[in-house]
């Protein structure tokens, strides 16, 4: 923001904390604060600007350019080529989690689920929980995993395995001492990704590593003996080591300076992490806007893509003091509840969607069968039907952000292409010769594709007697009607 939109921005911030301190009085006397209601309208104040600007951060962040060339079958440029554009997927990441696949198998998943989550997602989450993943002692569900990572790649859909480390998800079998609990972590985070390497594109390393170290398990003793931060390290470079083309991200629920910190020592020792994960259940209440941008700018210096890994955003009342085993069976969806789910998921996806830092976002329970905690957390209901929160997010994802349209060649046989990042499907016509074609609109490339219509002959251009000898022949004929019509009426004056 350069230093006169600054000026004129905290000149109208002035000018809307006005009415709260001209109300200042009034709020006293029945018991107001000022610092309270100038903090309020500070607040409120600055959400509004994050918010007003959304739609042009958008334009600005989420959109590129691309120049397409047509040439004809003998290497001339083809004037007035009309090019229809429609893209097919988003560069963008919108997802949610994968684990119904794993109840019966990817192929007796429930059909209107598995309809809903590929028309409206690309990305998807793996369940690769140790305890779940590694029962027994070297029997893994990697021929299940498998399946569910080639499920969804064939419908288009990037997939994320998580956790590798984590201190929650322990299989009983794990060894006591931390010297073998060393040895078995860096086996089972090498294998893993080895194995799906290529399969998997990205990986939550280390989940909770904040709190890990205190979580009353052999993981959890392991990271507090290791520190967390040499653990968050360590897995980093196994990973690598098994798949270095992966995309490794460090994942937390905690979004203060204590994830900051933690970042911050592993950069210091020289770990490499290429995202940052933010977790953002909200059991509890809906996090105000402001808090969930502050979230964002406050981990954005790192200079990587920050991922909101695990969404929850409920369609019903918000409860405190549950537990992660608990499963409360009142805990209903309501029409009113499902009303300020569709309000408060379209302004977070708009929130998070217009700032640069963002690359990812998971929605956890994509329905509310077999939630976590039993919570109203899902797009979808129990049945399978659609709340108003996934017809919301549907709208802005498959409409409002994705680009579509006719273009056409100029006599260069350019046409200039604005879209959003990601993959389209092109058909070039010009005099019924057809073409069909494909293009990548990448951020941060230089966006060009060459294309040649084998079959069609450009004509040369019309020479310019040619297309302006009919204007002149016409004009001609109007002055002589003119004349005409003029001598015309001399002669009846004469008369």
């Amino acid at each position: 923001m350069n230093r006169k939109m600054k000026v004129v921005h905290a000149a109208a911030l002035f000018l809307l904390l006005i009415p709260g301190l001209v109300l200042f009085p009034g709020c006293q006397g029945s018991g107001g604060d000022l610092g309270a209601t100038i903090f309020n309208a500070w607040t409120s104040t600055r959400e509004w600007f994050i918010m007003s600007g959304a739609k042009d951060r958008i334009e600005s962040i989420r959109k590129g350019d691309a120049v397409i060339n047509v040439m004809d079958k003998d290497g001339t440029p083809v004037r007035g080529a009309r090019i229809y554009y429609e893209q097919t997927n988003h560069e963008f990441l919108f997802g949610s989690n994968l684990t119904p696949l794993a109840e019966k198998g990817p192929n007796s998943v429930n059909e209107d689920w598995a309809d809903a989550y590929v028309s409206l997602f690309n990305y998807g989450n793996l369940p690769f929980n140790w305890d779940t993943y590694e029962p027994l002692s070297g029997q893994t569900r990697e021929a299940l995993l498998t399946l569910m990572a080639d499920w969804a790649r064939k419908r288009g859909i990037a997939t994320k395995g998580s956790p590798l480390v984590s201190a929650e998800y322990v299989p009983a079998w794990a060894p006591m001492s931390l010297g073998d609990m060393q040895a078995a972590q860096e086996k089972r985070v090498t294998n893993v990704t080895e194995k799906f390497c290529g399969l998997v594109n990205y990986w939550d390393v280390v989940d909770g590593a904040t709190t890990g170290a205190r979580v009353n398990s052999k993981v959890g003793n392991w990271i507090n003996a290791q520190m967390p931060q040499k653990v968050v390290v360590d897995s980093l470079d196994w990973a690598r080591s098994g798949c270095a083309r992966g995309v490794m991200v460090v994942n937390d629920f905690r979004t203060d300076t204590d994830f900051r910190d933690l970042l911050q020592n592993v950069v210091r020792q020289r770990g490499s992490f290429d995202a940052i994960g933010i977790q953002s259940h909200m059991h509890r209440g809906n996090w105000p806007l402001l808090q969930v941008w502050d979230i964002c700018e406050r981990f954005k210096d790192f200079n990587v893509p920050i991922h909101f890994t695990e969404v929850t955003v409920l369609s019903g009342g918000p409860k405190v003091g549950i537990g992660d085993s608990s499963q409360p069976s009142d805990w209903p969806s309501t029409q009113e509840g499902e009303i300020a789910q569709a309000d408060y998921v379209e302004k977070f996806y708009t929130l998070l969607f217009s700032h640069p830092s963002v690359q990812a976002i998971t929605w956890w329970d994509f329905s509310d069968l077999n939630a976590w905690q039993g919570a109203p957390a899902g797009l979808l209901r129990k049945d399978m039907t659609k709340k108003p929160a996934y017809n919301s997010l549907l709208r802005l994802v498959r409409d409002q952000w994705w680009s579509r349209g006719n273009i056409y060649t100029d006599d260069a046989g350019n046409a200039l292409l604005r879209g959003f990042y990601g993959s389209y499907k092109l058909v070039i016509e010009k005099d019924q010769v057809k073409l069909d074609s494909s293009l990548s609109l990448v951020k941060g490339l230089d966006n060009k594709l060459k294309l040649q219509l084998e079959h069609y002959t450009q004509l040369p251009p019309t020479p310019l007697w040619e297309q302006v000898w009919p204007y002149l022949v016409g004009i001609a004929v109007i002055v002589i009607i003119g004349l005409i019509i003029n001598w015309i009426e001399k002669m009846r004056r004469r008369i």
